[in-house]
């Protein structure tokens, strides 16, 4: 996907046991948002105001398949302050580094204030 269109990212195995992410960790949350599917990249600590989402009720749902197509994708603006952020790459030990900017390019996601105060 990513070697497809044209971008930078580095795949990495965790080692057994481990959980942490090599760095920045990035997650990623989907909502029915009025009938339109809304997805957010959000830091992995972070809790999501659903409220700035746009809509007048969100309802989680779980995301669509990698690059989110069909959905309305937004990054919340933090992460655009990082070199790197990482993200579950398929399985519990697989993790992916790509620059927020490619990231935001490659899902077509426009940023934004997402988090709860």
């Amino acid at each position: 996907m990513f070697r497809n269109a044209g971008i930078e990212a580095r795949l990495e195995e965790l080692a057994i046991g481990e959980s942490e992410f090599p760095g920045a960790g990035a997650r990623v949350r989907a909502y029915d948002c009025d009938g339109r599917l809304v997805v957010a990249v959000v830091p992995l600590d972070a809790v999501v105001d659903r409220s700035k989402l746009g809509c007048v009720y969100a309802r989680p749902v779980e995301p669509p398949m990698f690059p989110f197509s069909g959905a309305t994708v937004t990054i919340e603006r933090t992460l655009l302050n990082e070199r790197t952020v990482w993200l579950d790459a398929g399985s519990p030990r697989h993790v992916v580094g790509i620059s927020p900017a490619q990231l935001a390019r490659v899902v077509r996601a426009q940023p934004a204030d997402l988090l709860a105060d």
